[in-house]
């Protein structure tokens, strides 16, 4: 099924492409041989006409043919077997120069076009997505990150220099309105700008909520910074995790979150005083004095109750996740690793199974429970390893011992808050356009940054990246999916207009040179440029690749 999803997204993307190169070439009376979904051998397909729309057997690409215009080289004869027949002014290079640029710009302007209907449908339709996709207050602000010391003024009207000074650091719960003027719709928008800037001091908008309700609205200037001790991460950034509501999504039982009276669809909305989320309710517990109750105020069914619960320290495993890959499976199924700190625990991979827990057939219920009544002890697991890679790498049977932490807690597990997302009817058309603008912009700037060793060609993906995000976004639901196919849609609009040999860039910049020079670039020019270019690509899909393989072996179980 992962295959057919990536492989129906890439000939969606390949197909509205070609179709953007074929009717161009058709309205301007160009001879069109071919339109084929698919790459050479043919598959199958049906004449009508004069073109042969048909399905190539490798499905991966697309092409049209035209005469006149050839993406590889053809011998005199080949030529003449296939356009003999056809008369000198149909041919694409005898069309006016003009024609010959709508032809070419034709394929990716469609994937922009593409890219505004997918987000149109989107807005338009709605779908549930985690309140943080749209929501822009910040949620966990990192201790000596830049949002902690960045100076907080009072906005001074509508002059770009700051007010008063207020104080210091961003808060959670705290509105990112804009960044140097860009809107800011939820914190991937922030991450962005944040990578993008190249760690240059920006103006950051921002609207906080007081206690006794007043908003107020701040400037702040930050420079997003590369934190150079912690090897995963090597972009610039300011420091803010997304505003996680801490929404109830069980309450265990014999707990201080039981006896308060907390239930699930609760969420904790302040703690001692305070706005929280999920991320920042979990640090506060963690470090709440022994014996001491903790004031909350809970939302429930649109009414704030006010609460006091008191932390217990019960036992976690910190160096490892352990869990079940379907949320909504049975405790009583065997555990898995999910998440591993290789640092830590260098014998554990993710995908591991958990087959005893101290000599017990293991369970995830089995699991927590002694992983909670053991704080400042160690859980012993016997531990099953699948095959992996196809094989090429054995599976395994080991035990080994994991420590176990004391740590705070009240008993309850969080969930993701979900909300229907969906825009106004006077809205869909502008929010589509802006949507794929904004994916242009940031493709640009990557390209930039790129260029520039901002950021290294090491985080460059390919088709296993795409296949990768594809289906996972389709295991998620269609809005995601239609999201992530419209931004590949604007990457490739952008990657097929770069001035490079074989690509629509590079003719158009053939066509350039032949405008300036009044005469076209000779054939056998064309032919060794579009050779060096081939050359180029196959080179550029290697190492993307070779970037993926990288990624999945170091990341996969």
């Amino acid at each position: 099924m992962s295959i057919l999803i990536f492989i129906l997204v890439l000939g969606v993307l390949v197909f509205v492409h070609e179709l953007g190169h074929f009717l161009a070439a058709k309205a301007c009376g160009i001879y069109v041989d071919r339109f084929s979904l698919g790459m050479p051998p043919r598959a199958f397909g049906v004449k009508i006409g004069e073109t042969d729309y048909c399905v190539g057997a490798l499905p991966l690409g697309g092409y049209v043919r035209m005469a006149g215009q050839e993406d590889t080289a053809l011998s005199d004869e080949e030529r003449e077997k296939l356009y003999g027949h056809v008369a000198e002014e149909r041919k694409f290079h005898n069309k006016p120069l003009w024609q010959r640029w709508i032809v070419i710009l034709a394929g990716p302007v469609m994937n922009f076009v593409l890219a505004i209907v997918l987000y149109g449908v989107m807005a338009a339709v709605g779908g549930y997505v985690p309140q943080s996709e749209v929501d822009n207050r910040i949620g966990l602000v990192m201790d000596d990150s830049a949002a902690s010391r960045a100076p907080v003024y009072a906005e001074a009207g509508s002059t770009n220099e700051p007010g008063a000074p207020v104080g210091q650091g961003w808060q959670t719960g705290d509105r990112i309105v804009s960044i140097d003027g860009e809107p800011v719709r939820n914190i991937t928008d922030v991450a962005v700008n944040a990578i993008l800037g190249g760690g240059e001091p920006m103006r950051v908008v921002l609207e906080r909520t007081e206690t006794d309700g007043r908003v107020e609205r701040l400037v702040s200037i930050a420079a997003p910074e590369k934190d150079e001790s912690d090897k995963n991460q090597s972009h610039p950034r300011f420091g803010v995790m997304p505003f996680e509501p801490a929404l109830v999504e069980k309450v265990l039982p014999n707990t201080p979150a039981q006896e308060v009276g907390l239930q699930p669809g609760d969420v904790i909305v302040r703690a001692n005083g305070h706005i929280v989320d999920r991320a920042v309710f979990h640090k506060l517990v963690e470090t709440w004095p022994e014996s001491e109750s903790m004031p909350i105020e809970v939302e429930r069914d649109g009414q704030l109750l006010p609460m006091t619960v008191t932390p217990v320290t019960v036992g976690r495993v910190q160096d490892a996740f352990v869990g079940l890959v379907d949320e909504k499976a049975s405790e009583q199924e065997k555990p898995i690793v999910l998440v591993v700190d290789k640092t830590k625990q260098p014998d554990l991979k993710a995908g591991d199974i958990v087959e005893k827990v101290n000599g017990e057939p293991a369970s995830l219920a089995l699991y927590r429970q002694l992983e909670q009544n053991a704080p400042d002890g160690t859980l012993q697991l016997d531990i099953k390893r699948k095959p992996r890679f196809f094989g090429l790498k054995e599976g395994a049977e080991f035990s080994v011992d994991v420590p176990v932490s004391p740590v705070r807690a009240i008993g309850v597990a969080f969930g993701t808050k979900m909300v229907f997302h969906k825009s106004p009817p006077s809205e869909v058309v502008p929010e589509a356009f802006r949507q794929a603008y904004q994916d242009f912009g940031r493709t640009l700037k990557t390209l930039v940054v790129l260029v520039s060793g901002d950021v290294s060609p090491k985080e460059l993906g390919g088709p296993l990246m795409i296949f990768n995000v594809t289906t996972r976004a389709a295991e998620e639901g269609w809005w995601w999916l239609f999201k992530i196919t419209a931004f590949v849609s604007v990457n490739l609009f952008v990657f097929n207009l770069l001035p490079l040999p074989v690509l629509d860039g590079g003719l158009l910049l053939m066509m350039i040179i032949e405008g300036i020079r009044k005469k076209p670039v000779s054939l056998k020019v064309q032919e060794r440029v579009q050779q060096v270019g081939m050359i180029f690509l196959i080179g550029l899909l290697l190492y993307v690749t070779y970037n993926d393989i990288i990624r999945w072996m170091s990341s996969s179980p």
